[in-house]
Formats: structure tokens, sequence, C-alpha cells
């Protein structure tokens, strides 16, 4: 089960219809069929309740040599699909952009003329996340393991620059050290971005997320929940109690049918 702009993307328990579903006000869009061994919802742009002008991008076969990547957009009855993709992606004005965990660059997909680019090499880390932040795109990247304290934690960001006008030149990324008013919750291989302006007394530029962690006598794997200051470089465990299954963030929308 995956998330985007407040949708929970479900598949039937005893056939393989495929649908998104907003838990919050139980509005629900039915997708047509797709051939994937465990799809995974790598972004619904915009509201389909709401707005003609959506669209939806899965991952498939995560998980096998045969991975790929679909799309749907408005009135269509049958996914595009195109052998490249990654749990690591994201969508920004129009492209959908991802990861290649082969090669380590970042390939651009235009949804619109379905022409693929590559774009820069990304640093390398254990664990990464595309994320659009402010009408940015950010890569973040995580340094952690399971047996590593969570005052161990470190996160490097980078921001993804594009040539203006006449430049040409390939995209490029951009090491940066605040993203401001903003506020990242990560998934395993997702997240999004907020303003701490949504909420009271809350500062920007922190990190939330789950830490893996490992009790070391019978190796029983549990999340805690932690942030991380980026301006100070420093990981903390708030007071949550640990669970045993990672979970993820929902930004929830109250737009209804």
């Amino acid at each position: 089960m995956d998330s985007s702009n407040g949708y929970l993307l479900m598949r039937h328990l005893t056939n393989p219809d495929l649908s998104l579903l907003n838990p919050v006000t139980n509005s629900k869009v039915s997708l047509p069929f797709i051939q994937s061994m465990g799809p995974r919802l790598v972004w619904a742009s915009l509201d389909p309740v709401q707005t003609e002008d959506y669209a939806v991008c899965l991952f498939g076969n995560a998980w096998t040599p045969k991975k790929f990547s679909a799309f749907l957009q408005p009135g269509e009855v049958k996914w595009t699909i195109i052998n490249k993709g990654s749990l690591e992606s994201c969508y920004y004005k129009g492209m959908y952009l991802h990861l290649n965990t082969d090669s380590n660059s970042l390939e651009i997909y235009d949804v619109a003329t379905r022409t693929l680019r590559e774009g820069p090499v990304s640093p390398i880390a254990g664990l990464a996340h595309l994320v659009v932040s402010a009408g940015q795109v950010i890569l973040v990247l995580k340094y952690d393991h399971m047996y590593l304290p969570v005052h161990q934690c470190h996160f490097e960001i980078h921001r993804l620059e594009f040539g203006t006008g006449t430049d040409e030149k390939k995209p490029f990324w951009v090491k940066i050290s605040n993203i401001g008013d903003q506020i990242l919750f990560l998934n395993l291989a997702s997240g999004f971005s907020i303003s701490a302006s949504c909420f009271v007394g809350v500062r920007g530029n922190f990190i939330y997320f789950m830490k893996e962690t490992n009790n070391g006598f019978d190796n029983r794997i549990s999340y805690v929940l932690a942030r991380y200051d980026i301006e100070a470089g420093t990981a903390e465990v708030l007071p949550f109690p640990p669970v045993t299954k990672c979970g993820m963030w929902l930004l929830p929308s109250l737009w209804s049918a």
C-alpha cells in the first residue's frame, strides 16, 4: 500500500482490480487492470476527484528484472508502459523523474511526448529519496543502517538545477544545507514536503523519518520515530512507541466527490 496526494493505492484481495482511495473522505477512483507483481504507487498528481488534469504513475515488478513504470491520464483505459523506473521517483511539471539504480543517474521522462532523456549522475548513498519541495526537486540521501544509533544518522540534500533560456546544458545537482520553512516526511522509498507555516509552533528545516533498529539480542527489527535537524546536523528519537512495521506517512486530502 502506497500513498500520494492523500490517496492510497488499493488492490482487491481476490481479484486484480486496482483503485485509489482517499481514507479521509472515502473517495475512490477505479484504475484499469495491469499485469504486475505488487504494483507500487509512485504518484497521483493533483486530485483525481476534483480535477480532470491528473496523472497516475505505477512502478511494477519492483523486485524482478522485468520492472517497469506505467502511466495513466484522464480518458485513458489502458496504461502506457515504459521499461524504466524505480521506487526512487517523483513527478514534476509534466516529467517523471527516477533514479536508475544501475547507472546511479537521474532519468527524466516527459509524460506528454513520451520521450526519455538522461539527467545528472547522483551522489551515492545507502537510501535515496526524490521529493518535490517548495516547487523544486530535491534529492535526499540518508546515511543509515539498522545497527547505527539514531544520533549518528545523517542526511545530505541536493537540489536539481535546470538550464534556463537558451542554456541547453544538462541538469545538475547542487548540494544545499537549508530547505527554509519546509518539513520533509520520508517513507522507505518516497516522501513529501510541507510548509511549517501550516502548523502552530513548528519550525521548518527538519526531516521526520522512521528509523529501523535492531535490539541485538533476538534480531527483532523495530522502527522508532526520529527527527533530523538539517541546520545542526543532528538526529533524535521522538516520544513515540516503537512499532514492528515501518508504516508510512500520509498527507490527508479533504476533497470529496
